[in-house]
């Protein structure tokens, strides 16, 4: 039992990495046995919110293009904090740039025996060939846009294009979801009718600005409507692989850590 799958953005700036590394350390944190892989298959590095990583694509590429990548040595380097592995993206300033999206599918796919759960950050450039072979290669993907016009509108523009791929879409994250904000949930269903996918939404926290300047994952600020959201986003993975949901942590005078059960993934914001 394990899974790929891929945060894609639909714009540039929607919040993809501080999204698919707060799940990924969610899932790590309460599934301390699975063995769990963030790889950044874009054309930068990504590590904004995990510095320390160690193992990258620039360095794995040369030994995947003379087929001789040893799994076990790539795991070693890329071990980032316990059962938690992380593997940085393509440098810009080490290399040209230029992947075939089969570099990445081959490596997805020879690494998934590996691990339990393999998250991939695959940026916004669909036309990257690193980011392109991770969407190919997934189980599942999810979208990630945010309440603004220049993405409504370049999600109109790929919408035919994710058709044309025939990839398997989870559903679509608006990010830093506002209520008031005039773009709510209701009109971005109508206006992006054509895709047949569930919308859902992450609220804005009033401390993500406060977390990208200290570099840290979201999750670790203890924001309680923002870790709702994004254990609700790990339910719609755990879910799509056939694992029990993460129950909402109750505290009571008989049990501080007691769990409970949900039979489906929470409700979120649907007004």
């Amino acid at each position: 039992m394990s899974g790929i799958y891929t945060f894609f953005g639909v714009d540039h700036k929607c919040g993809t990495s501080m999204l698919c590394q707060s799940v990924a350390e969610l899932i790590a944190n309460e599934m301390p046995n699975w063995k769990i892989l963030v790889i950044h298959t874009e054309g930068a590095p990504g590590t904004d919110y995990a510095s320390g990583t160690r193992e990258s694509m620039e360095r794995i590429r040369p030994e995947l293009a003379e087929g001789l990548i040893d799994v076990r040595d790539i795991m070693a380097r890329a071990q980032w904090h316990d059962n938690l592995y992380l593997i940085s993206g393509a440098d810009p300033l080490e290399g040209d740039g230029k992947y075939h999206p089969n570099v990445s599918d081959h490596l997805l796919r020879n690494l998934k025996g590996f691990f339990d759960l393999i998250l991939c950050d695959s940026g916004s450039q669909i036309d990257h060939g690193l980011a392109l072979g991770s969407l190919f290669a997934s189980d599942g993907i999810l979208l990630v846009m945010i309440q603004a016009e220049s993405a409504v509108r370049r999600f109109e523009r790929l919408i035919p294009l994710y058709h044309k791929l025939n990839v398997a879409t989870l559903g679509c994250l608006i990010n830093r979801y506002q209520d008031k904000n005039p773009y709510t949930l209701s009109y971005l269903r109508e206006r992006l009718d054509q895709f047949s996918g569930d919308f859902y939404t992450v609220g804005e926290s009033s401390l993500g600005l406060l977390a990208e300047a200290e570099g840290k994952a979201l999750i670790h600020y203890k924001d309680k409507a923002f870790g709702k959201d994004v254990r609700s986003t790990a339910n719609l993975i755990l879910e799509d692989i056939g694992v029990a949901p993460i129950g909402e942590r109750v505290k009571n005078s008989w049990n501080l850590l007691k769990f409970r059960n949900i039979s489906k993934i929470e409700s979120w914001k649907t007004k």
